[in-house]
């Protein structure tokens, strides 16, 4: 192995959704920490940038290429010496060894299993997410102090909510809370009429301005929440991840869906309650402080499900979500410090 006054040039690779690409911002820190001098770089997915593109312990961000050989060159170029591959894919530890990148670490692959990984790391998914990640630079000697995530908002982004924010003249201190509706698959979503009844509910006790946040594919979603309301939202649905983060980090309280923007609420240190119905939550669930988790007790599927044996048992998954109330939440609102 490299002794670490020998690695100068670091790439690491995950390629993810919103919320597992958020969930990796400790590798980031950890290594930073490690190799202070280091030339450190992240591969992600298309259209994933914005979500590391400020992270002050990065020296580049590289968006993967579809065309194989473009990919090898874009890796080959820049001589790094160490790949740290952060998902159990032979495709992308094939991908750093033709690019001649010496020293490869990262998870035992389902398709090759210790080849072609110079320190190969058991893929435990029997505990956060964060720490499943983290397992693999612990396995260089790298102690990681802080497991919670961060992502950091640029100037642009910081720029887009203050105008957004004072066009919508929501700059008058009353608190600022977001909804997030929206979900993945339809039966991780809390019904429309529970978040509206809680909207309300929001407003009326806080005096507080309400913005409901969905992906561009979920319009309906927030017509639905807000038709269904006494009060008017602001709706936000076609932000950027930047914005988002930004949005997210400038509200006082956010309420969500187990979901991306979950996640990236978490990482911008807003004050979260998750609502979860069907996901797992030993290894999705933040266990951080400052956030709240609601969820139907005595679900054991809940603590032994992945994401995709979900898809089997929708119906379990409804009865979960019909199991929160809006009392319930408004509860959680009350015990939390936000």
């Amino acid at each position: 192995m490299f002794a670490p006054h020998q690695i100068h040039r670091i790439l690491i690779i995950r390629l993810a959704p919103l919320g597992e690409t958020v969930l990796t911002t400790p590798v980031i820190r950890a290594l930073r920490q490690h190799f202070r001098d280091a030339y450190i770089a992240y591969m992600v997915a298309p259209t994933r940038e914005a979500l590391v593109s400020a992270n002050p312990h990065l020296n580049e961000v590289l968006t993967y290429q579809t065309s194989v050989p473009k990919l090898i060159y874009q890796m080959a170029r820049r001589k790094f010496q160490m790949a740290v591959v952060l998902q159990p894919t032979f495709r992308l530890v094939l991908h750093t060894f033709l690019a001649r990148i010496p020293f490869r670490v990262g998870f035992k692959t389902n398709a090759g299993g210790k080849k072609l990984l110079n320190l190969a790391v058991p893929n435990n998914t029997a505990q956060h997410e964060t720490e499943r990640y983290l397992d693999v630079v612990r396995a260089l000697g790298i102690e990681a102090v802080n497991t919670e995530p961060e992502v950091f908002v640029d100037r642009a982004g910081k720029a887009w909510v203050n105008n957004f924010l004072e066009d919508r003249e929501l700059n008058d201190g009353s608190p600022i809370i977001g909804l997030n509706p929206g979900a993945a698959t339809v039966y991780r979503r809390w019904h429309a009429s529970n978040f509206a009844t809680l909207a309300d509910r929001l407003h009326e006790t806080y005096d507080a301005h309400i913005i409901i946040t969905t992906g561009p594919r979920e319009g309906e979603l927030s017509d639905q929440v807000a038709d269904a309301m006494s009060h008017s939202p602001i709706i936000v649905n076609q932000a950027t991840p930047m914005q988002l983060a930004a949005l997210l980090r400038r509200c006082n309280l956010y309420i969500s869906n187990d979901t991306g923007p979950m996640h990236l609420s978490t990482a911008v240190k807003t004050p979260t309650i998750a609502l979860f119905g069907a996901s797992n939550l030993i290894q999705w669930a933040p266990p951080w402080d400052r956030h709240a988790v609601v969820a139907r007790k005595g679900c054991s599927f809940m603590k032994t499900l992945s994401s995709r044996e979900w898809d089997a048992y929708p119906d379990r998954a409804h009865e979960n979500l019909e199991a929160i109330t809006p009392d319930t939440v408004m509860a959680a609102v009350e015990e939390l410090k936000w």
